[in-house]
């Protein structure tokens, strides 16, 4: 495994691997993303100092991604694993190792990540990775036009 800056060459898997049905239960990324929308995410990404995000790879073969953006000294982190990688332990290896990438890169001493209460997969790709629940950062939040019932992690630094 490992994380490699996205390319405009990667924008139209990432918008197909995020049409996949579980992965539209539970991600924030509409289900009409398109491909050019994605290319000028990862063209806005070039330079900023406020995010950063990642495509992973396993043996060459694209996998997910991980992200995060930083506001008033704290990063929110994000994540992604392809339905066709999930259950290989790549999204606690990914998210581990961007954390240790962001500690080493960015002046931020707390990182946070919040998930759908029924994401069960990406809440143990969180505790795995060393994240603790946050209940009070608990949360209904409006995602894609519906109530979604979050809960909150946090990992300190």
């Amino acid at each position: 495994m490992r994380l490699r800056p996205w390319t405009a060459q990667d924008a139209a898997w990432y918008a197909e691997a995020t049409r996949d049905p579980e992965a539209q239960r539970f991600t924030a990324d509409p289900p009409d993303l398109t491909e050019e929308r994605v290319a000028a995410a990862i063209e806005a990404l070039a330079g900023n100092p406020d995010a950063a995000s990642f495509c992973v790879e396993d043996a060459g073969e694209r996998c997910g991604n991980v992200a995060v953006a930083f506001e008033d000294g704290v990063g929110h982190v994000s994540y992604l694993v392809a339905a066709h990688a999930r259950g290989r332990g790549l999204g606690t290896a990914a998210l581990s190792e961007f954390v240790t990438w962001i500690f080493a890169h960015h002046p931020v001493t707390e990182l946070r990540l919040w998930t759908h209460r029924d994401n069960t997969g990406s809440r143990k790709v969180a505790e795995r990775a060393g994240f603790v629940r946050d209940p009070a950062r608990d949360q209904d939040r409006e995602v894609k036009g519906r109530t979604w019932p979050t809960v909150a992690y946090r990992l300190v630094h």
